[in-house]
């Protein structure tokens, strides 16, 4: 069940503008591909204007014939037609279903790559995410005990990246936006031509050597019966108006993709600033440190603690816990793993101090111990790569 709810339903590690991308938009497709699907049989697809001789079996087998056909002919003057002057038009109306489906596809590929990749570099987010908000549940000291043993795994996860999970993450977000932008245009090209010739006209465009019509309305439908030793060819005219319906759903799906482009694009910029600017992202974090009992760090440390401890990845699996769980969860682990971080801070200064040979620190030392590495705190700088968390 877990892994049927992070491949088709909305995990613990997206925000909402996700959901909608991976999930409900992915379900709004696939009913859409479905209905277009039913609708060729709980509908009349195509009306044909029969000769008067032809039998119901004749005409049965006529609207049959050319709806399965997808080919027509369109004219605009009956002399064009009878000297045989035919432009030969293609109606995808067959296609809609598997159109809708690869629209779908497209729309749950970003979140597929996701969830193929991120156990790569980091925890299973889902599941501690789960286990802290059941942690809220027990006992002050149970409590306390699986806060301070999460941040401890977490930290030591940190040491190995602490950008690779984000950069991923923006990515996948970034491709969310070029497949909606791609929708967008063949939406527009498609099924909201005059848009799109009012707008490549603007452009310079040659909207008439790029534009054409995906569905026919109204078309000549040619077709041959043989008899014994005979063959009759019919013309017949044809409407079809499942092409009605099928316009209004791609109509109100342009919409839905226009709206959702500007949302995920908007999103896109939001977390980029999140996670790259400090002013963004520093604000939360130090809100939750600063919400723990006892005297409140400087700020230099919590820069320190944000930059060189968390990193961009810890900053996001913080929010996504805060969002997805609650922010007393995030706000208890931030402040475990602040502790964590002290106390690494800690080993670092009495490795300075031992190496440098200070008072109270010790006689100074050579060899393989002249080679622990050197933090200066004061500095604001920290080599956390080298010193183990757990």
């Amino acid at each position: 069940m877990p892994g049927l709810r992070a491949w088709f339903g909305r995990g613990l590690d997206q925000d909402y503008v996700d959901s909608i991308n991976s999930f409900w938009t992915v379900l709004l497709l696939a009913l859409c591909s479905v209905g277009s699907f039913v609708l060729r049989f709980i509908t009349t697809p195509i009306s044909c204007w029969c000769p008067a001789q032809f039998e119901p079996s004749q005409t049965s087998y006529t609207k049959e014939s050319c709806f399965m056909k997808g080919l027509y002919h369109e004219t605009s003057i009956r002399d064009d037609f009878d000297k045989g002057n035919r432009e030969p038009v293609a109606s995808y109306h067959l296609w809609i279903p598997l159109i809708l489906f690869f629209q779908a596809l497209s729309f749950k590929l970003p979140n597929i790559i996701w969830n193929s990749t991120k156990h790569l570099f980091t925890f299973n987010m889902a599941e501690t995410v789960e286990s802290l908000k059941s942690a809220q549940m027990t006992n002050a000291e149970n409590r306390q005990v699986m806060f301070s043993d999460a941040a401890r795994v977490f930290g030591s996860l940190l040491r190995r990246n602490r950008f690779i999970l984000a950069l991923l993450y923006l990515i996948v977000k970034l491709l969310s936006c070029v497949n909606l932008i791609a929708q967008f245009i063949f939406l527009t090209t498609y099924f909201r031509q005059n848009l799109a010739i009012r707008v490549g006209s603007y452009a310079g465009f040659d909207m008439d050597s790029i534009i054409n019509p995906l569905l026919v309305k109204d078309g000549h439908c040619s077709f041959k019966i043989y008899q014994l030793q005979t063959v009759h060819s019919y013309t017949v005219q044809c409407t079809l108006p499942i092409t009605e319906i099928y316009e209004k759903m791609f109509t109100f799906l342009w919409y839905w993709v226009f709206l959702l482009a500007l949302i995920t694009i908007l999103n896109l910029v939001l977390w980029a600033g999140f996670l790259f600017l400090p002013f963004f992202r520093d604000g939360r974090i130090a809100a939750y440190v600063n919400a723990a009992k006892g005297s409140r760090p400087d700020e230099l440390s919590i820069t320190r603690f944000i930059s060189g401890f968390l990193g961009m990845d810890g900053v996001l699996v913080l929010s996504m816990i805060s969002w997805n769980s609650s922010e007393l969860v995030s706000a208890k682990l931030t402040q475990h793993l602040y502790q964590v971080f002290r106390e690494k801070e800690e080993e670092f200064q009495n490795a300075r101090e031992i190496y440098k040979g200070e008072p109270g620190g010790g006689a100074g030392v050579t060899g393989a111990d002249a080679a622990l590495p050197v933090t200066d705190p004061a500095s604001g700088t920290s080599d956390m790569e080298k010193v183990p968390i757990m």
